[in-house]
């Protein structure tokens, strides 16, 4: 392959979209002036940087999540920072895209340049008829911690209302007996 690795997005409202990386940093996120922009809600508006950084005369990329709301994942794992292979998978919030790095006959520095900015409004998609991501809650790297803690609440709530039922009882039974033992 030559020329530029490339982000190839995968999420349905923008399957095939491809964003050269063409810049040793590189900004994404939802927010107007990224390098890539993508307005999807799901994205902070800086979600991350892409670096890219050069050993031994080639050129290696490392993503960087800046702290966003939904957070980074590579290869389902969310990440902080990580240098990036060639078919890594990448989720930013709730887009995903394919890493599509370079061979390593076409990593040398002269062969890589380009300053472009990349923009795409999801505003004016008509969305009607399209179907949500199955296995969507596993996307979220909290969701089996809230599920736990669900399950602990609803456990105190069950104990709470026997305990409070049994106490009610008990005070109606004493009302009933004192009414009959004057």
């Amino acid at each position: 392959m030559a020329g530029n690795p490339k982000f190839t997005v995968l999420y349905e409202k923008m399957r095939g979209k491809s964003f050269d990386i063409d810049r040793d940093i590189m900004s994404i996120g939802r927010r107007d002036g990224m390098d890539i922009c993508i307005k999807e809600p799901g994205m902070s508006g800086h979600h991350a940087d892409i670096i890219r950084g050069e050993k031994g005369g080639k050129f290696f990329y490392t993503l960087r999540d800046n702290n966003s709301t939904n957070g980074t994942r590579i290869n389902n794992v969310p990440v902080k920072e990580q240098e990036l292979k060639n078919s890594d998978l990448i989720l930013f919030g709730s887009v995903e895209v394919l890493f599509d790095g370079i061979d390593d006959e076409d990593t040398t520095p002269s062969q890589m340049f380009g300053t472009q900015t990349h923009t795409i409004d999801l505003s004016s998609i008509d969305n009607t008829g399209t179907t949500p991501i199955q296995g969507g809650a596993n996307l979220n790297p909290f969701a089996a911690r809230d599920q736990e803690k669900h399950a602990k609440v609803q456990k105190v709530l069950v104990i709470g209302s026997v305990l409070l039922g049994i106490a009610v009882a008990g005070v109606a039974l004493f009302e009933i007996w004192r009414m009959f033992s004057i």
